[in-house]
């Protein structure tokens, strides 16, 4: 394998661990089995992350940037907070498609780790999710398009549902599973000012 510089071996020990984490998840994943399945020592992957640890910590940063700025692009031409949700819901299943492995490697530490970083680093992901949402509703509070409601409170019914949905279509595909647009179109439903 071709030497590569600094940011680019960073990106491949990332992807090559987002698909490893993916389907032996985190506590059953070596820095050994990442080294080798990116055709590299572990010494040179000690280089560029320190443990495991860093590595999923990455991969979780990773996924919210990419998920918020994702989200922030659909909902910036569109001015109804509504809308701006339905928009989300619409296009969630080719997002969960497109970074399918990387939601599996969230999802299985969320459920099976007791990693004191892994899980800081999972909260500070939903803390994200859940400000992202919440600026929205309130959005459509101020506006009138909600009526009052405490925030937080729906914001963790979007995250909940697209959180299910995901754990679902990602892990016991193919099964016939909800549809999220209706399902957020029953949240919004509630809403209605």
């Amino acid at each position: 394998m071709p030497r590569l510089k600094a940011p680019q071996r960073r990106e491949q020990l990332i992807a090559v661990a987002t698909k490893q984490f993916a389907k032996y998840g985190y506590d059953a994943t070596t820095t050994d089995t990442i080294a080798k399945s990116a055709g590299i020592t572990e010494p040179i992957l000690y280089r560029h992350f320190g443990s495991k640890q860093e590595l999923f910590i990455a991969i979780t940063r990773a996924v919210s940037q990419q998920t918020l700025r994702h989200w922030h692009e659909l909902i910036s031409p569109i001015d109804d907070p509504a809308q701006q949700l339905r928009e989300i819901a619409r296009q969630f299943p080719s997002h969960l498609k497109e970074m399918g492995d990387a939601y599996r490697v969230i999802h299985n530490a969320l459920t099976t780790s007791r990693d004191r970083k892994v899980l800081a680093v999972l909260r500070e992901h939903y803390h994200q999710m859940e400000a992202f949402f919440t600026g929205v509703i309130e959005t459509g509070i101020k506006r009138k398009v909600f009526r009052p409601i405490q925030p937080k409170t729906v914001s963790w019914s979007l995250i909940s549902t697209g959180l299910g949905f995901a754990l679902v279509s990602l892990n016991l595909s193919p099964f016939e599973t909800f549809d999220v647009e209706d399902a957020i179109e029953f949240v919004l439903a509630g809403l209605k000012a």
